[in-house]
């Protein structure tokens, strides 16, 4: 006991108080201390978990890159499936629009042959009925000018027989 009062015998209230507040000090520092560093752990970690995630998806980036020139890929099949079918369709269409035409000009052909025999038949025509062959007659001409594979030399005595009758009934005024 006399060492410890060697050592502690010196020892006031004062001391005491002040070994006390030290101690108290130090034990709130230590709490700053470990409170910081728990969560500048906490923030490196989360760091970490970020670097980490980046680091995955860069990984499986030959993967998506694969799949985007995968789906490039589809997607220029399906246009050229598309320009294909657009080339064959256009060409369908044109030639139902000659195919059109075409029956158009037979049709005005056969009107420009009918309207002649009633005319030979010595029908009489109005004014009106002239001048619809009579467009009948320039739709079937320019269609044949446009068109020199088409047969056109099937109407040409009977077109000029109705421009001699329409002058004739326009000069003596002899329409029905």
């Amino acid at each position: 006991m006399d060492e410890f009062l060697k050592v502690f015998g010196d020892i006031t209230i004062s001391t005491v108080a002040i070994i006390i507040v030290a101690l108290v000090f130090l034990w709130k520092i230590y709490n700053i201390v470990k409170n910081h560093l728990i969560e500048k752990y906490k923030q490196e970690d989360e760091k970490e978990k970020k670097v980490q995630k980046i680091i995955e998806q860069a990984s499986h980036y030959p993967e998506w890159r694969q799949q985007s020139i995968d789906i490039q890929k589809k997607f220029s099949d399906a246009i050229a499936a598309i320009e294909v079918s657009q080339r064959t369709n256009l060409e369908s269409l044109n030639r139902l629009a000659k195919m059109i035409a075409e029956n158009e000009a037979t049709t005005c052909r056969y009107r420009i042959l009918r309207f002649n025999d009633e005319i030979l038949h010595d029908q009489k025509h109005t004014k009106e009925h002239f001048d619809q062959i009579l467009d009948d007659v320039t739709r079937y001409e320019k269609f044949c000018a446009e068109h020199p594979e088409y047969e056109n030399n099937k109407a040409v005595m009977a077109i000029e027989n109705i421009k001699r009758v329409y002058q004739k009934c326009s000069n003596d005024n002899t329409f029905l």
